[in-house]
Formats: structure tokens, C-alpha cells, sequence
């Protein structure tokens, strides 16, 4: 059964407007609110600035936060978090703003109020980058090290005991990392051993030392969770599946068995100096690890100054490919020599974690666009602010199907660095009158709240058709619901890239400037394009003799899918002719058996409907720059 919030949304509490809860870990005594406060800079009241910030309120009437009801105390230093928080010397805590005592209902309530760090965790940055480049997951490391060396010092040997990857947050700007932030003090406490005051069944396993399951929690504790973490960091690995969930073979195991599984599956990716501090780090035996943070921060300070090799399966490709030869001494400082190349590798690294654009095969000229009115924008915001120069409110691809919009549309914003969500038509569809223009609407809301955020829209048509008498009223207000939502929601954070096979089917309305900025048609792939296609497809397997060229020239007029068929059927007659000759190598793709399958295989996009796209791509092009309205962006 859900228990009710301590406080009410939209509720007034401390003289803070409540706006909603954040947490739901310890529901019913301790929760955690976003809220908005008056900030006053001078004695000015005009100067005063509406700004958001963390409330955490705890329930006095709660077992673990209890205290006597007649003491009078002001201020709730009793509990060990707001002790803590209030003498906090690091800049790894958000700043304090004011505590207090109030009451909520019939709840008497402990609260501290916190500044707002506009800032991602780094579960979400992980996912995004595909694993932090050397640099930043040092620099992060090194933070972290002072945070909980400043709570050991505090608790007399204890711990955070709950430092996760969602407990963790990175502020960018840009590639730079400007602020690392370590939350969740729920369960900042002394040593333990046996009796625990919170509820230590519902931590993560993932980052959850094997002594903790018998009550023992000690510094120990926190060296095995850091080891985690710089583990993910480096291999990008967070344990989860595609669909960022818990992967399937580590679901119901324990912290053991999680961590000897998770190391196996991420044995190449770290190097052998790599392996050997975190496996240290993260040792089954506590007695194994790091007996002290400064020890486990010397060898990662060794790792960061070169003095122990470090080529993981990334960096031992980005090495080759600057030219660097680790072995060779030279004139130069050893130590500047090693600064230098671990700089260039991270740059490789970045650019080989996050492909973006660079794996969609040819369109030079859309990629190009992309990159100069959106994604260099986006990731220089300062420069792009002091020019004045903001990005597209929506980018509307269009075109025929399977010719990569989607992919294409992805790939973008992953090379952005923004956070994103792919959204399907059927993802806001309801059962309920007016549900579907609700789920619109929570949609916008969440991702300004998460901003800024780009949202990918596939078969818009499905979303926004034209308003006719074909439409009944539900589907009217859904459509008028995204009209609204998508008037200048750049202003919000929230960039939109839409996808659609059939633009005639789109709602006029929805392509007025402030809504679609720019539309963009996505041809069937040129000679140059099917040429790399080909070759993208093709050089994944067994192959011999390829001349990619002719094979562009044999497939005027396919699409992108089209040539991923022709591969795989390809390739699945060599497999069955491997097996039914019983061969020992596989045989490999030719020439002809690629001619052969091209000659068998009809465009999926006709000659028809080829002239009829020509004939929508010059009315969206007339439509934008004739007529009553103003153009409203530009095509390709």
C-alpha cells in the first residue's frame, strides 16, 4: 500500500512552495522535494529571485528521527545528515541554504533546504557517453575521495553507505566538466556491526559491499562502491541491457556473484594495471581492499600521471592512431610526456565512444548541416550565447521509407551530448478520453524538467494529422495539445527532431515557424552513401574480392534497408552452402553472389513513388518560401 506524502504537491511548507517529490526511498520518513524559495542577495526585497532548491524533510514521529516533543529545538542537528551537511567543507555537497522544525498535517517535521544543482547523474552520463573518458573519471574519482574522507572524518570511521551512480551528479558544459556532486546522505552514519537504523535490504547490489548483508558498514564500505563506480566509468558498462534495465543474468544475484560475473564480462576492456586496482578496490574480502581512501587515490593518482601504463581495449586502438609510441624515450619530461599523450588519448577516446554522425554512411551535406545549426550549438552554449545564436526549435526528416531518418535523427543528438527519449506514437496512445492529450503534456513537462533534453518523434504524421472532418474530437485535441507544446519549446530546453514517411498527412498548422523551424528531405541514398553502406555492411564478415562501386552503381534507387538485406540474404546463402559443404572456414562473401542477390531483389521504393516524394519535396520546399506565410526554415 503507498504510503501518503509528507507534504502535498503545490503545498506551502517552511514558507516554501512545494512543487513535487523527488525520492521515493524512504517514503514516510525521510522524503525529499523539489521546491521554490525567495533568494535574497541584499536587504532589497525587490532583489529577491524565485530559485528552485532540494527540500528533505525528516518525520520526527519516525522511529529512526524520534525526539522528545517538548525539547525545544529550532533546528534539527539531532539527525546526523543535517549535522553533517550544516559543517560540510567540501564543495562536493550541495550548499545549504536553511534547517528547521515545522509541522505538516498532523507530522512534526525536521528540513533542510539545499540549493538546486542543475546537473546530471551519472547513471544518465554513462549511458550518454558510453563511459567517461580517463580524464573525467579520474577527476571525479578525485573528488569523491575528498567527500568521503570528509565523512569518515565526521562519523569517526564510517560511512555514506549508499554512494551509487544515481547518487552521483556531473555538471557539463559542454566536454567540460565543471561540477561533481555526491547525494543521498540517507545513510550517512558511524560503523555498524549487526544492528543498522536503515533499511539496508533496498541498496543497490551493483555497488553494495558483501559484508553489508550481515550488518557490517564501515569505511571499507565505501572503498568497495567507489571501485564500482570508477569500474563503470571507465568501461562504460552499468550492468543494464539496451533498454537501460538490469541486464538479465545479473537480476536476483547477490553482491558477490554480481561482481564476479560484472568483472569477467569487462576483463578486456580494462587494462592489467586497471584490473589489478580495481579488483583491489572492490575485493569480496574486506580485510583485501584499500585499507584507507588516500591509499586507494595514490594508485589512481599513479594511473592519472603515467606512472603505471594504462591502455584499455579503446585506448590501445587511440594510441596507434595519434602515432605514439609509449616505449620511445625522448628529451622531453617523462612526466610531461605522459601528461601530453594522456590528454591526446583522451580526445580519441571521446570521439571513438561517441561515433554520432560519422556512422551514418555518406549524406556529407546533411551531416554537415546538422552539425553546424544544432549539435555545435548545443555543445558551446556560452559561445552560441554570446553571439546570440540559439538552435532549432524542431527539425522535421522526411522522405521515403528505409532510408535511414531515424537513425539519422539519433545519431545527432547522441554526437550533441544532450540527453534524449526516442517516443513512438504508441507510447502517448490511451484508452482514456483525454489520456493521450495528458501523456503529451507530462512528456514536455518531464523533459523541462530533465532539460535540456531532446525529444525524437517517429511517425509524426501519427501524432499531429490534419485536422479534418475525418478526425474525431479526442484526436483533434491531441493534435491541438502538440501544437501547444511544441510553440517555442527550445525557450523550455526541449529540442525536437520528427521523422515521417508522409509530410502531406502532417497538420498544416504544425509546420509554422516556432513549431517546425526546418525541414529536411532524406533521399533514397546516393552512389556515395550506398558505397559506404556496402561497405559498413559487408566488411563485418567473411569477404573477398569486393568492389564496392559496382555494387553502388548495380542499386541506383535502393535504399538503406534495401542494401541490409542484400547483405544478409547474401550472407545467409554462405552460411547455408558453409553447412551443406560441410567446410571448415566460412565461406566467404563475393562479388557474385552479391549480383546475384541484387538482381533478385526489387527496390522497395518504386519508380512511382521515387517521382511522387520529388513532388512532395518541392511543395514543402514552395510552401516554405511562397504563399501567405514567411519561410520558415530551409531543405535539402
Amino acid at each position: 500500500m503507498e504510503r501518503k506524502q509528507l507534504l502535498k504537491n503545490r503545498s506551502q511548507f517552511a514558507g516554501y512552495k512545494v512543487v513535487r517529490k523527488l525520492s521515493t526511498r524512504h517514503d514516510g520518513e525521510r522524503e525529499v522535494y523539489l521546491v521554490k524559495y525567495q533568494a535574497i542577495d541584499s536587504d532589497e526585497v525587490d532583489d529577491a529571485q524565485e530559485c528552485d532548491g532540494i527540500l528533505t524533510v525528516f518525520n520526527l514521529n519516525a522511529k529512526r528521527y524520534k525526539v522528545d516533543g517538548t525539547a525545544r529545538k529550532h533546528v534539527p542537528d539531532f539527525i546526523e545528515e543535517v549535522k553533517f551537511l550544516r559543517s560540510r567543507k567540501s564543495e562536493c555537497f550541495p550548499e545549504v541554504v536553511d534547517c528547521g522544525i515545522g509541522k505538516a498535517s498532523k507530522n512534526r517535521l525536521g528540513w533542510i533546504l539545499q540549493k538546486y544543482i542543475d546537473a546530471n547523474t551519472l547513471t544518465n552520463e554513462i549511458r550518454m557517453q558510453r563511459g567517461l573518458c580517463m580524464s573525467d573519471a579520474i577527476k571525479v574519482m578525485k573528488s569523491l575521495f575528498s567527500a568521503v574522507e570528509e565523512i569518515a572524518r565526521f562519523t569517526r570511521g564510517g560511512g555514506h553507505y549508499n554512494i551509487t551512480a544515481d547518487n552521483i551528479l556531473l555538471d557539463y558544459d559542454g566536454n567540460d566538466l565543471n561540477g561533481i556532486y555526491l547525494i543521498g546522505l540517507s545513510d550517512i552514519g558511524p560503523s555498524y556491526y549487526g544492528s543498522i537504523p536503515f533499511m539496508g535490504d533496498v541498496t543497490d547490489n551493483r555497488f553494495r559491499a558483501p559484508e553489508t548483508t550481515n550488518g557490517i558498514f564501515n569505511h571499507l564500505t565505501d572503498i568497495y562502491s567507489l571501485g564500482m563506480i570508477m569500474t563503470m566509468m571507465i568501461t562504460g558498462d552499468l550492468g543494464e541491457d539496451e533498454a537501460c534495465n538490469i541486464d538479465s543474468q545479473f537480476i536476483g544475484l547477490s553482491s558477490v556473484d554480481f561482481r564476479s560475473l560484472f568483472m569477467k564480462r569487462n576483463h578486456e576492456t580494462l587494462s592489467a594495471a586497471q584490473r589489478l586496482i580495481l579488483e583491489k578496490a572492490t575485493n569480496v574480502n574486506p580485510s583485501v581492499r584499500f585499507q584507507t581512501v588516500d591509499r586507494f587515490r595514490a594508485f589512481v593518482g599513479k594511473l592519472a600521471s603515467g606512472q603505471i601504463m594504462m591502455q584499455s581495449h579503446v585506448e590501445r586502438i587511440a594510441v596507434p592512431k595519434l602515432g605514439i609510441n609509449p616505449s620511445l624515450t625522448t628529451g622531453e619530461n617523462e612526466g610531461n610526456r605522459e601528461a601530453r599523450i594522456m590528454t591526446n588519448i583522451d580526445t580519441v577516446v571521446k570521439e571513438m565512444r561517441v561515433k554520432g554522425l560519422d556512422e551514418v554512411a555518406g549524406m556529407s551535406e546533411l551531416k554537415a548541416l546538422f552539425r553546424r545549426d544544432f549539435i555545435r550549438i548545443v555543445r558551446n552554449p556560452k559561445v552560441a550565447r554570446a553571439y546570440g545564436i540559439k538552435p532549432s526549435n524542431c527539425t522535421l526528416l522526411y522522405g521515403p521509407q528505409g532510408c535511414g531518418k531515424t537513425f539519422i535523427a539519433e545519431k545527432a543528438v547522441q554526437e550533441s551530448g544532450l540527453k534524449y527519449k526516442m517516443v513512438n506514437p504508441s507510447e502517448l496512445g490511451s484508452i482514456y478520453i483525454h489520456g493521450s492529450q495528458q501523456k503529451i503534456a507530462e512528456l514536455f513537462d518531464e523533459a523541462a524538467k530533465k532539460g535540456p533534453m531532446i525529444l525524437i518523434f517517429d511517425e509524426f504524421d501519427a501524432l499531429v494529422p490534419k485536422r479534418d472532418a475525418d478526425l474525431n474530437g479526442n484526436q483533434a485535441n491531441e493534435v491541438n495539445e502538440m501544437l501547444t507544446q511544441l510553440n517555442n519549446c527550445a525557450s523550455r530546453g526541449i529540442y525536437v527532431l520528427a521523422t515521417t514517411n508522409r509530410p502531406s498527412l502532417l497538420d498544416p498548422a504544425i509546420l509554422r515557424k516556432g513549431r517546425v523551424d526546418r525541414t529536411v528531405y532524406v533521399s533514397l541514398p546516393d552512389k556515395e552513401a550506398r558505397t559506404e553502406l556496402f561497405r559498413l555492411e559487408i566488411e563485418k564478415r567473411p569477404f573477398v574480392g569486393i568492389d564496392y562501386e559496382a555494387l553502388a552503381d548495380a542499386t541506383d534507387n535502393y535504399t538503406c534497408s534495401d542494401i541490409s538485406f542484400i547483405v544478409e540474404e547474401s550472407t545467409r546463402l554462405c552460411f547455408e552452402e558453409t553447412l551443406d559443404r560441410e567446410l571448415k572456414e566460412p565461406l566467404p562473401l563475393s562479388m557474385s553472389r552479391l549480383m546475384t542477390v541484387i538482381k533478385s531483389t526489387n527496390p522497395s521504393v518504386s519508380e512511382t513513388q521515387r517521382k511522387e516524394y520529388l513532388e512532395v519535396k518541392d511543395k514543402m520546399e514552395n510552401r516554405q518560401s511562397t504563399g501567405e506565410r514567411k519561410r520558415v526554415g530551409f531543405t535539402i
